[in-house]
């Protein structure tokens, strides 16, 4: 496979100008993230799925360098009548990573456990399906969103397997892509990954030399509140995808933690080791 830079921003929710709920510290605005939208699309930038990403990979789809990824984390409500609406009117698409055990449900792995995260509700079945029949690409994002190097085997299991196979029996298509909870993972994940059927996996930081080089461990762009537009610009910039590399993942040994408990030495290899640069 190729390995190249790709800008994968990372959003969570998208809250109409009007909302009289408390902003979190990771949403946006709908005027923000619509300014954003706008700024892209002014720059020339394509937004393309993790299915096209994975063909450019392949050879098998042009690559021009305009590219850019759009992804949202947690599969809020708003994704649907915020986000998607905006991405339409834009000719856009994105993909949005659903923790596949509180479909229909909240955000209750932030309410009462971080200061300033409110209540919000999530996607249920009939919204999934409707983004889905828009263009939209669903992901997972675990099952109950769970650190997953903090796991039993069992729950491990959970978060990986059975996330995909609920996800799959809601939507009638394949779920190929993940999204690790707080962007947290071991090497030992990228092989139960691969062996549950997913092509990739999306974290925040890593120590791979380009975004693609290890399709289990492409690193996201932070997106947060108050961003300005000179900012943002430089965050899709060469030099900045490319000061990420080199900053790689600070205070975790090799990028990454070696162990966790339950998993075997000999699941630590990645499928894509040999396409490192």
């Amino acid at each position: 496979m190729r390995a190249f830079d790709i800008p994968i921003l990372m959003y969570h929710e998208i809250q109409p100008d009007d909302e009289r709920a408390p902003l979190s510290p990771t949403a946006l605005t709908r005027r923000q993230f619509e300014h954003q939208l706008d700024v892209l699309r002014r720059l020339g930038r394509r937004t393309v799925t993790f299915d096209h990403l994975f063909r450019m990979m392949a050879g098998t789809a042009p690559r021009t360098g305009r590219e850019i990824m759009l992804t949202f984390d947690d599969g809020y409500e708003s994704f649907r009548s915020v986000v998607t609406p905006a991405l339409l009117a834009r000719d856009m698409t994105a993909t949005v990573f659903v923790p596949a055990g509180a479909v229909g449900g909240h955000n209750a792995w932030d309410v009462g456990s971080k200061s300033g995260y409110p209540r919000q509700s999530l996607m249920n079945e009939n919204s999934l399906r409707e983004v889905a029949a828009l263009g939209m690409e669903i992901g997972a994002h675990g099952w109950a969103h769970r650190d997953l190097t903090a796991c039993s085997p069992a729950e491990t299991g959970e978060e990986i397997v059975n996330a995909k196979s609920r996800l799959q029996d809601l939507l009638g298509a394949q779920v190929t892509i993940f999204s690790y909870p707080y962007g947290r993972y071991t090497k030992a994940h990228f092989a139960l990954l691969a062996e549950a059927g997913y092509r990739g996996a999306v974290a925040v930081l890593s120590r791979e030399r380009f975004v693609t080089s290890n399709p289990y461990a492409m690193r996201r762009i932070r997106i947060r509140p108050g961003l300005g537009d000179l900012r943002f610009r430089f965050k899709l910039s060469a030099l900045s995808l490319r000061y990420k590399a080199f900053r790689g993942h600070p205070g975790l040994a090799d990028g990454i933690p070696e162990d966790i408990p339950g998993i075997t030495p000999s699941a630590r290899t990645a499928p894509s080791e040999k396409s490192r640069g």
